[in-house]
């Protein structure tokens, strides 16, 4: 992410990505943990039962706590998000960790304290060296966890002990969004929360979506520019962070915040007057209806993984069929793309065995054709919540018209099985495909044969196309993915061609989009439909309106000669 300076040189804009939007603003609350510190103490032998005892009692308590979390802020979620907390409590009681504890304090003679963040430390190092998607959410997990132990401690290294009441209306500035800075942030009354690292997959964002709180990722440089006290503005729409932003900005930020009265948006008009289709991508109804009261009443992509998140694996179908109902009723039509999970996702309920490498194992289409019930469920769902109304499944991480083919025959045999039932399910399933993978660009013509429609995923497609980690800590691997890389704009625009001329709709989706110049040179490579969260839908209307598509046809050309 980028930072810059504004005219006024006390003002620092920092960016990072959208998780929950709004618009918030107060004193910075410094909670980037403590977890890289480990004192030079140890223990005397005779100490070492006495901290053993400790590490029961303070293990013991934040178990409690988190249980008390779960009932005193269920007003916040609904019950089957309060599930997430069972995850963590699932950690707290892990006897391998607590083992790993204890071995630090028996063998090292570390105090507790040190003992947690050592352990911690180690599976830090190896998810480093890694860099898998697994050993990335579960670090997230970790990370929550050994922040739990380290605040029930005596003699933690809290950096700030203030009474509750003192933090109300104040920015909590993190290292990575967890479940326990949610918690605490929501105890606390925090206006907002901005974090250096973290995936919009975690628990924490997820349910931190789900609060209404608005919180911002990915911010680069927030602890070293902001400190204890400072004045912080979070535009949780646009993904900006100000550091001692004026009067003005903060009360042009607070009227910029998507409101009941938002103006609606008019659908951008080229200058050679062909219209633009803007949908959004949502993964909840309450993000749905933002995007509807934006004017944007199509829904391109909506994220199925959330109740299978919160279900622990195994969602029923009864109350997937009333939210999908919900999803359907408001929207004037709805992709529902199956679940795109993989083992990176605590779900031993799906992922009993952990993967090598889970980006390259069993996720999207294999998952759903190796569990082919999971996928039944949800098939029955969105047929029966959608009613008489046409289904749009959305095939995720297919490798080719193979792929559509089964996803379409179980659909059909749902259907057919509902009918028989007495459900009245009259129309076949449109399926599409989501094109993210090279096998999936590079069989484009028969993929975009086979399929109903389909969606390019932008940003998995870039990774897989540079072998690249946008996650990556080294600028020689991310900085690949910070701009449209001319091999990606290469493969849009081929597929772009193949759908206009097979006349199959095509939809682009990704973060890539909001990038500078990438919405202007996919429309200049012959993209005309896009599919983008609420919080960017503004921005994506303005830049889109008025432009000149022969213009960013020859921007787009030269782009691709680029290489």
């Amino acid at each position: 992410m980028n930072a810059s300076t504004g005219t006024r040189q006390e003002t620092t804009v920092l960016t990072g990505r959208p998780v929950s939007p709004g618009v918030a603003h107060g004193p910075a609350f410094p909670r980037f943990g403590q977890l890289d510190r480990i004192g030079p103490e140890r223990l005397a032998e005779d100490q070492i039962q006495a901290e053993l005892g400790r590490l029961d009692s303070v293990a013991r308590a934040a178990r409690v706590s988190l249980m008390r979390q779960r009932e005193s802020l269920g007003q916040q979620f609904t019950p089957e998000q309060r599930q997430v907390f069972d995850t963590h409590l699932k950690m707290l009681e892990d006897p391998v960790i607590e083992a790993d504890v204890r071995d630090r304090i028996t063998k090292e003679r570390l105090r507790l304290e040190d003992a947690v963040k050592e352990v911690y430390q180690v599976y830090e190092r190896l998810f480093r060296v890694v860099q898998s998607e697994a050993l990335r959410s579960k670090m997230s997990d970790l990370r929550d966890v050994a922040l739990r132990y380290l605040r029930h401690c005596e003699r933690a290294e809290d950096e700030d002990r203030n009474r509750p009441g003192d933090r109300r209306g104040s920015v909590m500035l993190v290292r990575e969004l967890s479940l326990s800075h949610l918690t605490e942030a929501l105890e606390l009354g925090v206006a907002a929360i901005v974090a250096e690292e973290g995936s919009e997959d975690s628990h924490g964002a997820i349910l931190t979506q789900a609060s209404g709180l608005p919180a911002v990722i990915g911010v680069a440089g927030l602890r070293e520019r902001a400190g204890e006290g400072d004045r912080i503005l979070v535009d949780a729409h646009a993904g900006q962070v100000l550091i001692h932003p004026s009067d003005e900005a903060i009360a042009a930020a607070m009227n910029r915040g998507v409101a009941e009265d938002a103006p609606r948006l008019r659908p951008p008009v080229l200058a050679d007057g062909e219209t633009v289709r803007l949908a959004s991508a949502v993964a909840s109804v309450r993000e749905e209806r933002v995007a509807v009261r934006l004017g944007i009443e199509e829904v391109g992509l909506y994220r199925t993984e959330l109740p299978v998140i919160q279900r622990q694996g195994s969602p029923k179908e009864a109350p997937l069929v009333n939210l999908y109902r919900q999803v359907v009723n408001n929207a004037a039509s709805v992709v529902f793309r199956l679940p795109d999970m993989d083992s990176s996702v605590d779900l031993p309920e799906i992922f009993p065995d952990p993967e090598r490498n889970p980006a390259l194992g069993m996720r999207g289409c294999r998952l759903l054709f190796a569990r082919p019930e999971f996928m039944r469920v949800q098939l029955r769902a969105i047929l029966r919540g959608g009613g008489e109304r046409p289904a749009f499944v959305a095939a995720p991480f297919v490798t080719g018209p193979s792929d559509l083919e089964r996803v379409r025959e179980a659909a059909e045999t749902v259907r057919q099985e509902l009918r028989l039932a007495g459900h009245d399910v009259p129309h076949p399933v449109r399926v599409g495909a989501v094109i993210e993978t090279p096998a999936a660009a590079l069989l484009g013509r028969e993929l975009l044969r086979a399929a109903d429609f389909a969606l390019v995923g932008l940003d998995a497609l870039a990774q897989y196309l540079l072998a690249a980690d946008r996650a990556h800590p080294n600028r020689e691997v991310s900085g690949l993915l910070e701009d449209l890389p001319p091999v990606l704009l290469r493969a849009v625009r081929k597929l772009a061609t193949i759908a206009d001329a097979l006349e199959t709709p095509l939809s682009v989706y990704g973060g890539l989009l909001l990038r500078e110049r990438a919405l202007e040179l996919l429309v200049g490579a012959g993209v005309r439909s896009f599919v983008l969260p609420p919080s960017g839908l503004a921005e994506a209307a303005e830049r889109l309106d008025g432009l000149d598509p022969e213009e960013w046809a020859g921007a787009a050309d030269r782009a691709c000669a680029a290489v």
